[in-house]
C-alpha cells in the first residue's frame, strides 16, 4: 500500500493468505502450513520524497487475528517499518518493507520470543485518489530461547492482500 504522495498517510487492513511457518533447531528446519491465516491494521506515513516516481516511508501494524496451527497456536506480531514505494504508473506502484516484528500472541510472548524482523515487497493499485488494493508478500522472524544454549529460529510468512485507505 505505497504511494509517492507526501501529503496524506494511509489506514489499511490486510488478510494474510497461505501462511507458513519454518522452524530451525540445531540445523535441522521443518515448515508447517498453518490453519488459518490473519488479519491486520496499519497506517503508513510518508517521510521523504526521493524524485517525482520514488519515496520513503514508515508505519506500523498489528495482527488483530494471529495466524494459526492446528493445534489453534497462535503466531501473531506486531511490526514497525520503513519502506520504500516506486510508482510504475499513475495507478500501479511497487514497494519493500523492512523493520521489527515484535511477537504478540501469548503463545509466543509466554515462550519469550525475541525480537525479530520483517521483511516485505508487493505491489499496489490506487483504484481512486483515496482507495488501493495491494498484493504482497511478507516475512516475520522470531527466535525462542530453549534452555541449554539451544534455540529455536522461526519465519512466518504469508500472502497479503490489502485495501487502503487515504486519510
Amino acid at each position: 500500500m505505497i504511494s509517492v504522495s507526501l501529503s496524506q498517510g494511509v489506514v489499511y487492513m490486510d488478510l494474510g493468505l497461505a501462511p507458513e511457518a519454518e522452524v530451525e533447531v540445531m540445523g535441522l528446519s521443518a515448515t508447517e502450513e498453518l490453519e488459518t491465516g490473519s488479519v491486520s491494521i496499519g497506517y503508513y506515513h510518508p517521510v521523504y520524497q526521493v524524485s517525482d516516481n520514488m519515496g520513503l516511508f514508515v508505519g506500523s501494524s498489528y495482527e488483530v487475528m494471529p495466524a494459526k496451527d492446528d493445534d489453534d497456536v497462535e503466531f501473531g506480531f506486531m511490526v514497525l517499518y520503513g519502506s520504500l514505494g516506486y510508482a510504475i504508473s499513475d495507478q500501479l506502484s511497487a514497494w519493500g518493507s523492512l523493520g521489527m516484528s515484535i511477537p504478540t500472541s501469548s503463545d509466543l510472548t509466554d515462550g519469550d520470543a525475541e525480537n525479530g524482523t520483517h521483511i516485505g515487497m508487493g505491489v499496489t493499485y490506487s483504484a481512486t485518489e483515496k482507495i488501493g488494493v495491494a498484493l504482497g508478500y511478507v516475512v516475520n522472524s522470531t527466535s525462542v530461547d530453549m534452555g541449554e544454549g539451544l534455540s529455536a529460529d522461526w519465519n512466518f510468512s504469508k500472502m497479503t492482500l490489502s485495501l487502503g485507505y487515504r486519510l
